[in-house]
């Protein structure tokens, strides 16, 4: 009995893994104690090899129901391997203007996803640091999470 229950985990977990064909990249970090401080930057380092292809980058976040205002700024660093810099300034919308919560989930946390490069292409082979930076006027915020997803697209 143990040994079917066995084979029924690898094979769900073999599907589930070969669904996502189009992701090179997908990752969260936790902050601390659920608060994302300014000083608490999040730090991804991703190995890119295919220069060739096109790439479509997403920010996303968690977090909780006590999130104060309806949206979060916040600062996207990418250090390239040859070593280009380039900062941006993205804004999340978190909460529609009649209050209601933009991301999914249930309970006390909300989970979402923005799009923030689209048709991007690695020319350059090697590691590329992608770094997440708090911009708001509060010193800290109810963010439980910060990730960086990458998806190849027509893979």
């Amino acid at each position: 009995m143990r040994t079917y229950v066995i084979k029924i985990l690898l094979l769900l977990l073999t599907v589930t893994v070969s669904c996502d064909q189009s992701m090179v990249y997908d990752e969260y970090i936790r902050t601390n104690q659920g608060r994302w401080r300014w000083q608490d930057a999040r730090e991804f380092s991703v190995e890119m090899t295919d220069t060739l292809s096109m790439h479509n980058i997403y920010v996303k976040i968690r977090h909780t129901v006590e999130y104060p205002m309806s949206n979060l700024y916040m600062f996207v660093h990418v250090k390239g391997p040859a070593g280009q810099h380039r900062k941006d300034t993205v804004n999340m919308i978190l909460a529609a203007p009649n209050g209601e919560w933009t991301g999914r989930g249930t309970g006390n946390l909300r989970e979402l996803q923005l799009l923030y490069r689209k048709q991007t292409q690695f020319r350059i082979p090697g590691t590329y640091v992608f770094t997440l930076e708090q911009a708001m006027r509060n010193p800290e915020l109810p963010v439980t999470d910060l990730g960086i997803r990458i998806e190849r697209i027509n893979p």
